[in-house]
């Protein structure tokens, strides 16, 4: 659904392997990263990389963790954690550290994040309004309220757990689509 809002091609599946979403970091200005993540510490689980060799893979090879972005020199305008749990992190002085401030610190300029577990056909009708707020010219901030307005008047979606759980952090962002 985001793939044609966006008219894109994303990766999904087996293609999303952890290789694959790295090499891409660095060369794209937006980033939505729909996939599980680590209760404690929002690190997310994508496709493995399989070699030849190995039978099961290792969780280094599926793992997407705070030093594996951090080293992938990220330039995106702004990162989209569709995975439970991608704002949270150990809090310590200078804030809570977790996977979304290391897309910060690789050089994101905006990450929208969840903090706490999120329903899929939640996320999904959410993604909708998002997304399409987003390309119509509107700030990530604006996007987001659209958005979480739009989940507080559906009957299906209006209870605080499935709007509520999305933070933006950094900067408002405004997204130029027609380029």
């Amino acid at each position: 659904m985001i793939g044609q809002i966006l008219n894109f091609e994303p990766l999904t599946g087996k293609n999303a392997t952890k290789d694959r979403v790295l090499s891409g970091l660095n060369s794209v200005s937006l980033v939505h990263i729909a996939a599980h993540g680590h209760t404690e510490t929002g690190e997310i689980i994508l496709s493995p990389n399989f070699s030849s060799s190995a039978k099961r893979p290792k969780e280094k090879d599926f793992l997407l963790t705070m030093a594996d972005v951090l080293d992938a020199k990220v330039r995106a305008k702004l990162v989209v954690l569709s995975c439970c749990n991608s704002g949270r992190g150990k809090i310590k002085v200078e804030g809570v550290v977790g996977i979304a401030r290391a897309f910060l610190g690789a050089g994101a300029r905006s990450v929208i994040a969840t903090l706490w577990a999120i329903d899929d056909e939640a996320t999904l009708a959410f993604m909708k309004p998002f997304y399409e707020h987003l390309v119509a010219g509107q700030s990530a901030s604006k996007s987001l309220h659209q958005a979480m307005k739009w989940m507080r008047e559906s009957e299906k979606f209006n209870a605080v757990k499935h709007w509520a759980p999305f933070v933006l952090i950094g900067d408002d962002v405004t997204l130029n689509f027609g380029q």
